[in-house]
């Protein structure tokens, strides 16, 4: 799938999510339940993880992703468990491309901001590493665009919103 697909996927999903959450579906004529909802989240996480070596841009949604299903609950994301495997993947990747100095400004200001809940991610291996070059000074958050990037654009849209 391309990056506009899993992003208009991940906001069909994100609206199935919200509806149910509102009540507006009746069981009778919802489209997915919230179950389905969430196998369907981990299969565009999948997808993520697979583009994540040759792209940021699936990097950085993938990461979001993993932050998102720890700190927010499933049942106002769609997000729940991922697949382990896939995760390791994604962050491998995203170990390599901070060793390659290879990120950009917007990337390192998101995983300093994710990073700053401790247990997101200390059950990764290196993760302490990381840490140590993620650092940023706060405050000096880049523009981040939000459009058609999925439930991550969505997020960073609310967050800064002026």
């Amino acid at each position: 799938m391309t990056l506009i697909e899993l992003a208009n996927k991940e906001i069909d999903l994100y609206t199935n999510v919200i509806n149910i959450y509102e009540g507006k579906i009746s069981s009778n004529n919802q489209k997915l339940t919230l179950e389905e909802i969430q196998v369907e989240y981990k299969k565009v996480h999948n997808e993520y993880s697979k583009l994540s070596d040759k792209n940021i841009e699936a990097l950085k949604r993938g990461i979001f992703i993993q932050w998102y299903a720890l700190t927010e609950p499933h049942y106002l994301t769609g997000i729940n468990e991922l697949d382990e495997k896939t995760e390791r993947k994604i962050i491998t990747d995203l170990k390599t491309l901070i060793d390659r100095n290879q990120t950009d400004e917007e990337l390192m200001w998101m995983l300093n901001y994710y990073m700053s809940w401790d247990f997101v991610f200390d059950r990764f291996k290196d993760i302490v590493e990381l840490k140590k070059k993620v650092r940023v000074k706060n405050g000096e958050r880049p523009k981040i665009k939000t459009d058609k990037r999925g439930q991550m654009g969505i997020y960073w849209k609310s967050i800064t919103a002026e």
